[in-house]
């Protein structure tokens, strides 16, 4: 029941009237009996500035970060996490005498692996795309200790070499770039272990469509695709039949938010299963 001393979180975006967030976390809150609400507030570009100001001085716990405000809204908080600084995008904001950002989808991704049985040390990791989850995710595996490989669409080709070289840059780690050609990823699956596809190719209401071909995803891989609606994409059902080991992109979704909420509430133990029971039962017909 919301009473006078109920916390008030949120998910800034614009647009974010499709936001699963609000019905996950208040499913914890109402689960853990936290006196707290968590609503999606649509902020323009230009208002990021006052709606910080604005929540710290409504005493607003914390926020989730989304397209198009994780970026833009770096300089307006007196701390970020290493592993935002790095990756130069923030999607979880705690206010309080100081206002700090972290990204939690590098971890969150990680998250989800190791709940398939992964672990990410000196695994060999291809990731296919280079925009924000991608970056973020391939921060998160260097620092994890993998050696990753990269490749990107061909018209965005730049972007996964921009990333190679700040990788390079700021960790001193080698992340070599192959080109988008079915023959030279084909003999880069061959070396992996793990293969995360991180572009929005697949995505409802796109669902025939598939990055690359089936045809060159080897049985031992474990792949991953962070696209969560559908639950199962295409990619993933060729790699499945392939014989691959599966990881939909809903578990990067609940790891990304359960993070967040350790953040906001340290201590808390968010209950995973639950969090994606809720979320999934939304795409059922």
């Amino acid at each position: 029941m919301i009473n006078s001393k109920t916390k008030l979180l949120g998910v800034i975006g614009h647009p974010i009237g499709h936001s699963l967030s609000p019905l996950m976390h208040n499913t914890v809150f109402n689960e853990l009996n936290i006196n707290s609400i968590y609503l999606a507030f649509d902020i323009k570009p230009e208002d990021i500035g006052r709606f910080v100001e604005g929540a710290k001085a409504m005493g607003i716990v914390g926020i989730n970060v989304t397209i198009p405000h994780k970026v833009g809204i770096m300089k307006y908080l007196d701390e970020i996490s290493r592993e935002a600084e790095l990756i130069g995008a923030v999607n979880t904001v705690r206010f309080g005498d100081k206002i700090k950002g972290y990204n939690t989808d590098g971890l969150g991704c990680i998250r989800a692996l190791q709940e398939s049985g992964e672990e990410i040390a000196g695994k060999n990791i291809f990731i296919i795309g280079a925009g924000g989850a991608a970056r973020a995710i391939v921060f998160q595996c260097v620092l994890e200790g993998a050696n990753v490989t990269i490749t990107n669409r061909t018209e965005e080709m730049f972007m996964a070499y921009d990333l190679s070289s700040d990788i390079r840059e700021k960790l001193d780690k080698g992340v070599p770039v192959i080109d988008f050609d079915n023959e030279a990823i084909a003999d880069a699956l061959n070396n992996s272990d793990i293969l995360i596809h991180t572009t929005p190719v697949g995505m409802f209401p796109n669902v025939d469509n598939c990055i690359i071909p089936g045809e060159i995803i080897p049985p031992h891989l474990t792949v991953m695709d962070i696209v969560y609606n559908p639950v199962e994409t295409k990619f993933l059902k060729l790699a499945a039949g392939n014989g691959c080991k599966i990881v939909p992109g809903i578990g990067m979704f609940v790891h990304q938010g359960a993070e967040a909420l350790k953040i906001w509430f340290p201590g808390i133990e968010p209950p995973v299963d639950l969090m994606k029971k809720v979320v999934m039962a939304e795409f059922k017909d």
